[in-house]
């Protein structure tokens, strides 16, 4: 799982024998030559040389001249954008721009924090404020890679897709002509048959059908290429939106990861040289390309999507033999990305071992959270990138068995035996800022969370889910079907569908899963009989649903509409009474955890 870093040790001595000597300020600004410095001013901020430092002590008297074994060593030679032939000398804090001595007399006689830069760069390559443009790189890196290494996937998928579709066309094609000439060989030995007998008669006859079966095949031949041909003209088209878009997405991925490469490459080079200043110029220069990138980058990543369709054959050999019966052989039709079957390829395991009822929460792309519920305490995995064996717990008031990610730093947690639901908050390095305990009422179990509202199911007698405000006020109750039959036996876990419209629930007893609206209704129902004792279930980011089969030993995916699109894992792929999953947008993965055994990763593609 070793991801792509920025890391500037290995170059910290790089090129550190290089040694800059400072030049005379007034000779290169009024006479165009390099003369060393061998003095510097403290109170015009400049470096002089020999003959410059004698006239300025000489019409200068009050001012301080340091000779070049005290003068500042640490000094930037970057010239002002503004004024050409000005050294950039100060920063200003309030304003958070850089100047040179006009720039500090024209545009910051009144700012209060402008500072000489030698005086703000010591420390600089150990500061928080350069860590932090390391992460940000590092993380907006990451992202990009991720893209792109979907953008591959995508373009891959485009290809064999057309492949696919155009080899069951002609597949199909052949099996109609097949048939077809299967019936006429029928038809031809039939009437041989009866040539015998009236030879005369039948000949004529046979002539005549004969004609009119092979008028019939060329039409037939015709209506299947016409329809090849429309089918082929139609992907084709879509095919080529889809790889222009792709294209653009890539060029435009190219050139960001470009400039941040560049970005990267400048501070390894400035920190191997010991010039803070020019650090400090390069610093403040990426976090503003950072900051101008991001949304072009999630903006890249979105339109990551591509056209999904499928063709039909809906010929029989009535409508083969018959060709008043049928217009049309083949039905395409587009589909959306979450009725394609994914494939699930295994990636890694996480050494972690779930005890009886488990619940998974992805807290940020790398920060896996667990509930156990034997155990009070929440278990951490906070950096999956760097490794997948180390966690930290934390303590917890009871044993918790569900748990939901609100935002990018707050969970929710139930408490059956308690009937709360704590809300915890952390900081960015993981560590716990805040707790909340809301009442919820006894035996809560499964818990999500949409648009400033909980969603919270309960196994009591009668079950139900219920939908509160963040203060524990009940807005909703659902515990009845239209026919006013009890809607649920035991709702162990539900979550929200990716746009927020449908609450998904299963039925751990009734060995299926319920859709319902917003307002109680239930739009849907999934039962099969190859899932058994449905536990946790997660979305992904086009909608489709992924259950865990707990004595089924699978893992299904379902269409938003909790249509069966295919059983994802089983035995064969190592899946052993699951209990618990999440779903990772930004890496694709699936994340499953299993009775009394590690917890296992998968990479999701489209098949």
């Amino acid at each position: 799982m070793a991801q792509s870093r920025i890391d500037f040790s290995a170059s910290s001595t790089q090129d550190s024998d290089e040694v800059q000597e400072m030049f005379c300020e007034h000779c290169d600004k009024h006479d165009k030559q390099y003369v060393p410095a061998e003095g510097f001013c403290e109170e015009c901020f400049e470096y002089l040389c020999a003959i410059c430092v004698k006239f300025h002590k000489r019409y200068m008297a009050s001012h301080t001249i340091k000779d070049k074994d005290n003068m500042p060593q640490d000094f930037c030679l970057e010239k002002c954008s503004v004024h050409q032939d000005e050294l950039v000398k100060f920063y200003c804090q309030a304003c958070k721009k850089f100047a040179c001595t006009e720039c500090k007399t024209q545009d910051h006689g009144n700012c209060s924090m402008v500072s000489h830069l030698p005086a703000l760069v010591p420390g600089i390559e150990n500061s928080q404020e350069i860590k932090e443009l390391t992460e940000n790189l590092n993380t907006l890196m990451k992202d990009l890679e991720n893209t792109e290494k979907h953008v591959n996937i995508n373009i891959k998928y485009v290809t064999s897709q057309e492949t696919k579709i155009l080899d069951t066309v002609m597949e199909k094609k052949k099996e109609i002509l097949s048939v077809f000439e299967k019936h006429q060989r029928d038809i031809v030995q039939n009437f041989e048959k009866k040539i015998k007998e009236t030879l005369q008669k039948l000949e004529e006859e046979k002539k005549v059908k004969i004609d009119k079966l092979q008028e019939n095949q060329r039409k037939l031949e015709k209506l299947l290429n016409e329809e090849e041909n429309e089918i082929k003209k139609k992907i084709e088209i879509i095919k080529m939106n889809d790889n222009k878009i792709l294209q653009t997405i890539t060029e435009e991925t190219t050139k960001m990861k470009t400039k941040l490469n560049s970005i990267s490459t400048e501070l390894v080079h400035h920190q191997g040289t010991d010039q803070r200043c020019q650090m400090f110029v390069v610093m403040k220069k990426g976090q503003e390309i950072i900051e101008q990138l991001k949304p072009d980058a999630e903006k890249q990543c979105k339109n990551n999507s591509i056209h999904y369709y499928k063709v039909e054959c809906k010929a029989s050999e009535q409508n083969i033999t018959n060709l008043q019966d049928c217009d049309k052989f083949f039905t395409y039709q587009e589909i959306h990305e979450s009725e394609v079957q994914r494939t699930a390829s295994y990636y890694t395991d996480i050494k972690f071992t779930c005890i009886t009822m488990s619940s998974l929460c992805l807290l940020k792309k790398d920060c896996l959270l667990i509930c156990n519920n034997k155990y009070s305490k929440l278990n951490i995995f906070k950096d999956m990138w760097v490794s997948t064996s180390s966690y930290e717990s934390i303590d917890l008031p009871s044993n918790p068995w569900a748990v939901a990610k609100v935002n990018n730093s707050k969970v929710a947690i139930t408490f059956r035996d308690l009937g709360t639901v704590r809300l915890i908050t952390f900081s960015k390095c993981m560590t716990v800022t805040n707790n909340e305990d809301i009442k919820v009422g006894e035996c809560c179990c499964g818990v999500a969370y949409s648009n400033n509202k909980l969603i919270v199911s309960y196994i009591k007698f009668p079950a139900t889910v219920k939908i509160l405000n963040m203060s524990g006020q009940v807005l909703k109750t659902f515990d009845k079907n239209q026919h006013g039959n009890c809607l649920f036996r035991d709702p162990k876990y539900l979550t929200i569908s990716a746009d927020n419209t449908v609450i998904y629930v299963t039925d751990f007893e009734k060995d299926c899963v319920i859709g319902l609206t917003f307002d109680g209704k239930v739009n849907a129902i999934y039962k099969d009989d190859q899932l058994n004792k449905p536990c946790q279930l997660t979305v992904d980011r086009s909608g489709a649903v992924f259950v865990c089969g707990f004595q089924t030993d699978s893992m299904h995916q379902l269409s938003p509409d909790l249509t069966r699109v295919k059983i994802l894992l089983d035995k064969e792929q190592g899946i052993k009474c699951p209990v618990g999953v999440a779903y990772c947008q930004n890496t694709n993965r699936l994340y499953v955890s299993q009775h009394y055994d590690n917890i296992k990763v998968y990479d999701l593609s489209l098949e």
